[in-house]
C-alpha cells in the first residue's frame, strides 16, 4: 500500500511538472500563432490531457504561485523536476498578471484555453489591467477556468517587468552558452532555447521597452562573446520594433542576433583571443567566420525562409554597403533588411565592449558619431538613422557629467524628440564628489527651468570606478 501511495505521488508530481512546462509553452504559442494554427492547437490537446488525469487521479486541480513556489493540485512542483525557463516563465507571468491560482476543468473548450492565454499575456504587457481578467473572460462566455486573483501577501517583494528583464538577460546568455558549447561537443545546436529565449526577449520589450535595452549596456569582458551575442539580439529587437517590424520578422531578427557570430567556433583561442594586430593570414582566418557561421546554422536550423534570413544574416553581417568588408565577394552585394540591422547593431556593440585588442571601449555617443561618419560606404542611411534616434543622443548606460557638477548614468531615453539630449539620468555623485543619494532625475522635465540641468560631458565610467552593471542588475 505504502509503494503504491509512493508511485501515486510521484506520477502526480510529473504530471503536475507536465502540466507547467505545457502551459508555459501556450504562453509563448498564443504570442506567435494565430488562433487556428495546428501548434497551438496540439498544446491546447496536450493540456486538456494532462489535466483529465489529474482529475483521474483525484486530484483537486489548481495551479497556484505562493512566493517562489508553483504548487498543482496542493503539491509543491519543485523547480529542478521542470525546465528552469518553463517553471520561472510561468511564475513570472502569472505573478506579473496578478493570478494568484487557476482551476481547469477537463472539459474546458480549447478556444477559451487560448482566449485565457492571451488575455494573461494582454495583461503583462499592460494592454489591460490585471482585473479585467476575470471580467473578459465572463464577457467572452469563457467556461472550464476559474481564477483566483493574488493577494497582496502572495506577492514577493519585487517581482515587476525590470526583474523579469534581468532574468531573462542572465538566461538568455546561459542559453547561447549552452549552444555555443552543444556545438563544439556534439555538432548540434537547440534550436528551441533559442527561440524560446528570443520569446522572452521581445515580451519583455513590450512590457518595458527600455529596460531590457539598459541590460545590453552591460559588458562581460572575460565572457565577451556570449554577452555580446545576447546585446545584439536585443538591439536588433528593439531596432526591429523601432521601425515597425512584424512580430514574426521580430522573432527571425532576434534569433539572427544572437547566432550571429556562431562561426566564431572555427577560429582558434589563441587567435580570437589575441593581443595586439593580427598577422595576414590570421586575419584570413577570422574573415572565415561569417562563412563558417552560415553553414553551420543553415546546416543545424534547416532550410526555411526564416531560418536561411538568419544564416544570411550571419554571412552577411560584416559586410559593407560599398562591397568591401568580409568576406571578400568581388562584388557590390546588397545585402537582406534583417542583416543590415544586425550588422549596425553588432558594430556598435562591438565598439562600445572592451576588447583584448584594444585598452578602452569607445563611450557610446563616440561609436555613434564613428558609424554616422563611415554610414555612406558602410550601412544605410536612414537605418542608421533610425538607430541613432532610438540610442538617444546619450545611449542608455553612458556615464556623463552634469552642468552641477554631479555625476550620472542614462538609465532612460527622454521621449520627446526635440529633448533627446536630455535622458533621464541615475545620480552616482554629488557636485562635491561624494556619494549621491539613490535619486532618478528626468532632466527633460527642468528644460523650462530658467537654468535647465543638463549634460555637460561625456566620462569614462572607469576613471570613476563606476560601473553600469552596480546600476542596473
Amino acid at each position: 500500500m505504502r509503494e503504491d501511495s509512493r508511485r501515486r505521488d510521484s506520477h502526480r508530481l510529473e504530471l503536475g511538472r507536465d502540466l507547467i512546462v505545457r502551459f508555459a509553452a501556450l504562453l509563448k504559442a498564443v504570442g506567435i500563432y494565430e488562433a487556428e494554427n495546428d501548434a497551438l492547437a496540439a498544446v491546447c490537446q496536450k493540456i486538456r490531457a494532462t489535466v483529465s488525469e489529474l482529475l483521474d487521479g483525484g486530484v483537486d486541480l489548481e495551479l497556484a504561485v505562493r512566493q517562489d513556489s508553483i504548487y498543482v493540485g496542493g503539491q509543491r512542483i519543485r523547480e529542478s523536476l521542470v525546465a528552469s525557463s518553463s517553471y520561472q516563465r510561468v511564475a513570472d507571468i502569472l505573478r506579473a498578471a496578478r493570478v494568484g491560482a487557476f482551476q481547469i476543468d477537463e472539459t474546458v473548450p480549447e478556444r477559451d484555453l487560448q482566449l485565457f492565454a492571451k488575455l494573461i499575456m494582454e495583461v503583462v504587457r499592460g494592454a489591460r489591467e490585471p482585473g479585467d481578467l476575470i471580467s473578459e473572460l465572463k464577457i467572452r462566455g469563457a467556461t472550464g477556468i476559474e481564477i483566483t486573483p493574488a493577494e497582496e501577501a502572495d506577492q514577493p517583494a519585487r517581482i515587476d517587468s525590470q526583474e523579469i528583464a534581468r532574468r531573462i538577460y542572465l538566461r538568455s546568455i546561459g542559453v547561447v552558452k549552452g549552444v555555443f558549447h552543444e556545438l563544439t561537443s556534439t555538432n548540434r545546436v537547440s534550436a528551441r532555447r533559442v527561440k524560446r529565449a528570443v520569446q522572452e526577449m521581445i515580451e519583455s520589450i513590450d512590457c518595458d521597452p527600455d529596460y531590457l535595452m539598459n541590460l545590453s549596456t552591460l559588458k562581460n569582458y572575460d565572457e565577451y562573446t556570449f554577452n555580446h551575442s545576447v546585446n545584439v539580439s536585443i538591439l536588433a529587437i528593439a531596432m526591429g520594433r523601432h521601425i515597425g517590424l512584424s512580430r514574426r520578422h521580430l522573432y527571425v531578427l532576434g534569433q539572427a542576433g544572437m547566432l550571429h557570430d556562431l562561426g566564431k567556433l572555427c577560429i582558434p583561442k589563441e587567435i580570437l583571443n589575441k593581443p595586439g594586430r593580427l598577422l595576414p593570414e590570421e586575419r584570413a582566418i577570422v574573415g572565415c567566420h561569417p562563412v563558417d557561421g552560415f553553414i553551420s546554422i543553415s546546416s543545424q536550423l534547416g532550410v526555411s525562409p526564416d531560418n536561411m534570413e538568419v544564416a544570411l544574416a550571419a554571412f552577411e553581417h560584416h559586410l559593407n554597403e560599398d562591397g568591401t568588408g568580409y568576406p571578400q565577394l568581388g562584388t557590390r552585394h546588397e545585402k537582406g533588411l534583417l542583416s543590415q540591422i544586425v550588422s549596425i547593431v553588432d558594430r556598435y556593440d562591438a565598439m562600445t565592449s572592451a576588447r583584448v585588442y584594444r585598452d578602452e571601449p569607445f563611450s557610446p555617443p563616440k561609436a555613434l558619431a564613428i558609424l554616422f561618419h563611415t554610414k555612406l560606404t558602410h550601412h544605410d542611411p536612414v537605418l542608421l538613422r533610425y538607430f541613432m534616434n532610438l540610442m538617444g543622443y546619450y545611449p542608455l548606460g553612458t556615464v556623463t557629467h552634469l552642468t552641477d557638477g554631479s555625476v550620472a548614468v542614462v538609465v532612460s531615453a527622454a521621449r520627446e524628440p526635440d529633448l533627446r539630449h536630455m535622458p533621464t539620468v541615475r545620480l552616482i555623485l554629488d557636485a562635491d564628489g561624494s556619494p549621491a543619494t539613490d535619486l532618478t532625475v528626468d532632466l527633460a522635465s527642468t528644460a523650462k527651468e530658467s537654468e535647465p540641468l543638463q549634460i555637460a560631458g561625456v566620462l569614462d565610467g572607469a576613471d570613476y570606478g563606476i560601473e553600469p552593471m552596480d546600476y542596473f542588475l
